[in-house]
């Protein structure tokens, strides 16, 4: 039974207690929380329930229908304010799901890092309350921009000073610019296995004006061998490693997927624990809502387990996306087993190469993904280059030429005077003209090769790495054979969405890899 007091229900209830004056005093119910939160004095949870409070606005003003979890079973706040959950053993974390109305609690305002949860103190059958405050909003974000941030995998003091100076630096310009609200999401690897330095990342990306939310990454886990690492010093700076909350007409989602089987091994998996939660979090979310799942290693392909159960539970919603990162490489990758059909954006890394470069493996540039939504759909999306303009959106090169330094030479191998495009953004809806003196002579089309020749000569033949960790994946790739090489040669690409983006520069040396 659950007991709740009023200010004035307590005032009859002293008047009362003074009038009989029987010498003995009352007994106050068990309250872990705060004993001055407005509008609530005490709670006392129901029988078998060890995991409760109250959530209230700014005004002191109970908030009803917000979803609580504690990562394993969720539950919603009633008519006053109040929830109740009976705690997994292994939880950690209680934590609401921020409704879209109401603001994204911050840590602070110079550490623009989301505050939604709290670190479950007492021990396995102990009641435990926590009581949260939201703030309304004075209107609906059903217009926001999303930022995506791949991989910063910092190792060192120099690396973080580099992902400020170049990656938040340009977030910041890229943010005075907008005129809607604006979010982030951090896509894992954080770090590069440096543990002392997570904090200071968290620093670096609450930098900014719009709060970033966080999911973990295979280099983000520690532990000691010989047991597998995982997730426990990371979720102890930045919190749940499931969670989720709303904007607008939009409900996002955050996975840990990294499972290591020992302390070198790892994959990307979910567990059926995880599919359990999901799907009581989804039971509060409208079918007419776009769904933003983000995790760290991509799922496009097999092998996953329970990825078809993690597919299934998305059917029917109005437009649903997954955000990953982890390849250093960009792609645009779409599930077609289930309607509607998912779409999985596989973000380039903001360090690139493993900041030996100014580039990914495939070529695409350092940088970050940037989505316009509005309502329950993504109306636009573009990846913005760091310390270029919006509108790089490819880079040329001939086909038949040679890259490279003293460790070797690559080449994209295509005819002489074949024309390369690589369109780091680009999916099956791209199209690219090319236009030969001012006039257009045809259009590209997907290339038969799938790797960057430029990239590799330059981290491979150049800089003597790794092929192994150089060569990523590039499906992004596009050739055509001018009719005049000799011709002031252009090339015009557009979008899915109509817009439109040219280059007319051909790169032949690495200064674009090596600096901006």
């Amino acid at each position: 039974m659950m007991r709740i007091r009023t200010a004035l229900q307590i005032c009859l209830f002293l008047a009362a207690v003074l009038c009989i004056d029987c010498g003995k005093s009352s007994t106050a119910p068990v309250d872990n929380g705060p004993p001055d939160t407005p509008g609530v004095v005490d709670i006392e949870p129901e029988p078998g329930k060890d995991l409760y409070g109250v959530v209230l606005d700014d005004a002191g003003q109970p908030v009803p229908g917000v979803v609580v979890s504690d990562g394993y079973a969720s539950t919603t706040t009633d008519a006053a304010g109040i929830y109740q959950l009976k705690r997994d053993s292994d939880a950690d974390f209680v934590f609401y799901s921020t409704p879209s109305d109401y603001a994204i609690n911050v840590e602070t305002s110079s550490r623009n890092i989301p505050a939604f949860y709290k670190a479950i103190s007492v021990s396995a059958g102990e009641a435990f309350r926590a009581d949260f405050e939201l703030l309304k909003l004075p209107a609906s974000e059903s217009d926001f921009t999303l930022f995506c941030i791949g991989d910063p995998q910092v190792t060192n003091q120099s690396e973080v000073t580099r992902f400020q100076e170049e990656t938040v630096n340009d977030l910041k310009e890229t943010l005075a610019s907008l005129s809607s609200p604006a979010y982030g999401l951090s896509m894992g690897d954080v770090v590069g296995d440096q543990q002392g330095l997570l904090n200071t990342m968290k620093n670096t990306l609450g930098s900014t004006s719009m709060p970033v939310f966080t999911t973990i990454g295979n280099h983000d886990k520690f532990g000691s061998a010989p047991a597998p690492k995982s997730g426990d010093f990371f979720s102890g700076i930045y919190g749940p490693l499931n969670y989720s909350f709303n904007r607008g007409e939009v409900h996002f989602i955050c996975l840990d997927n990294v499972v290591f089987s020992d302390n070198s091994s790892y994959a990307a998996a979910l567990s059926d624990d995880q599919i359990d939660w999901i799907t009581e979090d989804l039971s509060y979310v409208p079918k007419d809502k776009m769904v933003i799942v983000y995790f760290h290693i991509p799922i496009r392909g097999s092998g996953v387990p329970n990825k078809d159960r993690l597919l299934k539970l998305f059917e029917g919603y109005a437009e649903v996306h997954f955000m990953s990162g982890h390849t250093h490489y960009n792609q645009n990758y779409i599930h077609t087993t289930v309607s509607p059909s998912i779409y999985e954006h596989i973000h380039g890394a903001a360090c690139g190469a493993w900041w030996r470069s100014t580039i990914n493996g495939d070529g695409t540039p350092n940088g970050y993904a940037v989505y316009d939504i509005s309502g329950n759909s993504i109306k636009s999306w573009y990846y913005k280059a760091v310390n270029y303009d919006r509108d790089f959106q490819l880079r040329l090169h001939w086909g038949d030429a040679s890259f490279g330094g003293q460790y070797g030479y690559f080449s994209f191998s295509q005819p002489g005077n074949t024309l390369v495009a690589n369109v780091w953004n680009a999916d099956e809806e791209w199209m690219l003209e090319v236009y030969e003196d001012g006039v257009k002579t045809g259009d590209m089309k997907p290339a038969s090769v799938s790797r960057d020749a430029w990239s590799m000569g330059y981290h491979i033949g150049v800089l003597n790495r790794n092929p192994n960790n150089y060569s990523q994946l590039c499906d992004h790739l596009y050739t055509y054979l001018p009719q005049n090489p000799a011709a002031v040669i252009k090339v015009v690409a557009t979008d899915r969405f109509g817009n439109t983006y040219e280059q007319a520069v051909i790169t032949s040396d690495f200064e674009p890899a090596i600096s901006y």
